[in-house]
Formats: C-alpha cells, structure tokens, sequence
C-alpha cells in the first residue's frame, strides 16, 4: 500500500492535473486552480497533504514583479490539510486508506473555496501554515489586482522589514521587486514605498 500514490491515482481519476510526480491542480474557473501536493510520488507511501490555491494573475504578476518566469504549477496559497482546517498538522501512513485521506483533502478543499476570488484571497494568508517563503511576494501581486494602493503600502513595509533584516541576496531581491513595484504603480506619487 503506497497512500501518496492510491491519493494521486484518485486525484487524476476526479480531473486533477498531475505536475511534476507530487503536484495535483484542477481548473475551477478562469483564473483559479485548486491544487494538493501529496508530497513526491515514490516509494515512501506515508502522505502529509498540502492543499492551496492557484490565481493565474497572481502568479504571472508576482513572476514579472521578481523579473522570473511563471510556474504553471506554483500555487499561491495553502498548507497542510489540518491547518487549513484549522486543527493540528495532519499525515497519515498505512494501514490508514487512501479514502480516509481524501475525505481530509475533501474538506480542506471545501475550505479554500471560500477564498475562491481576488476580493476574499487575501484573507486566506489568515491560516496557520500560509506564510511560507515568500508568501508576502503573493500577497502584493494580489492586493495590486484589486488595486489596494494602501494596503499595498502597508504591506512592502512589512515585507521589507522582513526581508531586509540583514543586507543580502534575500534583501537585494526583495529591493529589486520593490523598485518594480513602485515604478509600475507608484511612480510620481506621494507615499510610494523607499
């Protein structure tokens, strides 16, 4: 019995994409993807799901905005099921079923949902386990979708005293997204971020 493996084969039976032997996504409408990492498919067979959502836009701005190339399977927000379900971290490993599993990721998903537009996604970033590396670059790119100015603001002072504790590659790269964001949104204007 190998959970990750009977997992993926279920995804990829409901419509999930399998990416790269661990990444599942399946199109919900335009511009968002729901997606489960079951972790690489192999011959380790205990399984600890992470679950998020994808927003295309979000995701090619956040690409430009860093001066990289969009993943197509980079997602941009989630966590482990249990925190997204707001309970400890979850994994399980035989003689635990793959069904038992999808019953969790089931319900995770059905969590997510709620955050299933540009207005609620910033919201999400609110579950435990969502402020991964590089979170904050996510949260940017999707407050300047909705053309939250302020909040904006707000939050490249949060991500620069984050990111910028000390002065190397992680600063240097945070202060090039920064200059992108301020000469493409706030150029000219008064408060725009130093």
């Amino acid at each position: 019995m190998n959970l990750r493996k009977d997992v993926s084969k279920a995804l990829v039976a409901r419509g999930f994409h399998l990416w790269e032997g661990r990444s599942h996504l399946i199109r919900v409408d335009a511009d968002f993807s729901l997606g489960v990492d079951t972790g690489p498919l192999g011959k380790r067979s205990d399984i600890a799901p992470y679950v998020g959502i994808r927003h295309d836009g979000v995701q090619q701005l956040r690409a430009d905005l860093m001066g990289s190339s969009a993943n197509e399977r980079t997602g941009t927000v989630g966590a482990n099921v249990g925190y997204v379900l707001g309970e400890e971290y979850r994994r399980w490993e035989p003689p635990s079923t793959h069904e038992e599993v999808l019953r969790v990721i089931d319900l995770a998903l059905g969590r997510l949902r709620q955050y299933l537009s540009l207005d609620r996604l910033p919201e999400a970033w609110k579950i435990r386990g969502t402020n991964t590396p590089g979170w904050r670059y996510n949260e940017i790119a999707a407050l300047l979708l909705k053309g939250d100015h302020q909040a904006v603001l707000e939050r490249l002072e949060a991500a620069r005293a984050e990111y910028c504790a000390y002065e190397d590659g992680v600063c240097e790269q945070f202060r090039a997204f920064e200059q992108r964001v301020n000469s493409r949104y706030f150029s000219g204007e008064k408060g725009a971020a130093k």
